[in-house]
């Protein structure tokens, strides 16, 4: 239902829309309490009593909760750490390597970030096999070399990216 529809359905059962904060439930009351406390008292409290035989609040769920937040945050640090360090390591080294595929896997990880919330298949998946092929890239590597930069750094984000997919799919 959209927020106009809502507020439609509201008035014509002569409710008023309260919308908490975040957006996710909006609360109907009777307004015929509203009105009467209004008129009868200027006491803060009487007007935020339920109506009569109404004994507590009715809420009625607007949104998913932004569980996915995190997840998208996550992505969108580690997809522009990529593309940094693809510029990086063509600064440094000359690796041309380097630039194409951090700037391919970090721009994947971007829009996979973006995909979320709404398309979350999408985009947990483009982000699970981006940090999957990652991982089985530099995690081999640092294993040989030992060196934190950039393989262990890339091993750690590629890891984490691995169990932030996971976690947000299951909890799907």
């Amino acid at each position: 239902m959209s927020e106009a529809e809502i507020k439609d359905f509201a008035a014509s059962h002569g409710w008023r829309v309260v919308p908490r904060l975040g957006g996710r439930q909006v609360e109907f009351y009777n307004d015929a309490a509203g009105e009467l406390s209004r008129s009868c008292s200027r006491d803060r409290r009487s007007r935020l009593q339920p109506a009569a035989g109404q004994h507590r609040r009715v809420g009625l769920p607007m949104r998913e909760a932004h569980s996915m937040e995190a997840t998208k945050i996550y992505f969108i640090v580690f997809g522009a750490l990529t593309i940094v360090g693809g510029i990086v390591g063509y600064a440094k080294a000359g690796s041309v390597a380097s630039i194409i595929a951090g700037s391919i896997t970090g721009v994947l990880l971007l829009v996979a970030a973006f995909l979320l919330p709404e398309h979350r298949a999408v985009g947990l998946a483009t982000a699970f096999i981006v940090s999957l092929l990652l991982a089985a890239q530099f995690i081999p590597k640092f294993a040989r070399t030992g060196r934190v930069m950039p393989a262990g750094l890339m091993s750690i984000l590629s890891v984490i990216g691995i169990i932030v997919a996971l976690v947000a799919w299951i909890k799907k």
